[in-house]
């Protein structure tokens, strides 16, 4: 099944939120309390969520890339419209964790916010309108699926 995404732009706005990130954890480490300066781990820049009352969990990286997503298996008779909400819900939820996580990590830190939360929004609503399209192939392929 072929999709109409063009992953490039999404990556290239993955690559600009890494470099960002990156500059942001280097901020972090510099002002670190730390004897060893480290930068913030995967696991503090680690946002979990979940949708449907738990019986969808996502779990997202630095900057909301999803990293993880279950379904619990008896949603599969709820239908693609139930489970697209039940996934969106979860992934909005791991997203708004992984901000708060990221805004205590660089609180301490001389970071340029306005332009990581900028750089955020336009993979956020790159990756919605991917997410989207996604849900619409699937869409498609059950309805293709269920005439046969």
């Amino acid at each position: 099944m072929a999709s109409g995404i063009d992953p490039s732009g999404l990556s290239r706005s993955l690559e600009d939120a890494m470099r960002l990130l990156g500059q942001a954890s280097g901020a972090v480490a510099a002002q670190s309390d730390d004897a060893d300066g480290s930068a913030p781990s995967a696991e503090q820049m680690t946002g979990r969520g979940t949708g449907g009352d738990g019986l969808v969990e996502a779990e997202v990286a630095a900057f909301g890339a999803l990293r993880s997503l279950v379904i619990d298996p008896s949603l599969s008779r709820a239908g693609t419209t139930v489970i697209a909400e039940y996934v969106l819900e979860a992934v909005q939820a791991a997203q708004a964790d992984e901000r708060a996580r990221r805004a205590d990590v660089t609180a301490g830190a001389q970071v340029d916010g306005t332009a990581l939360a900028q750089q955020l929004e336009r993979v956020s609503e790159e990756a919605f309108r991917g997410f989207q399209q996604m849900i619409g192939d699937l869409d498609a392929a059950t309805r293709r699926m269920d005439r046969r």
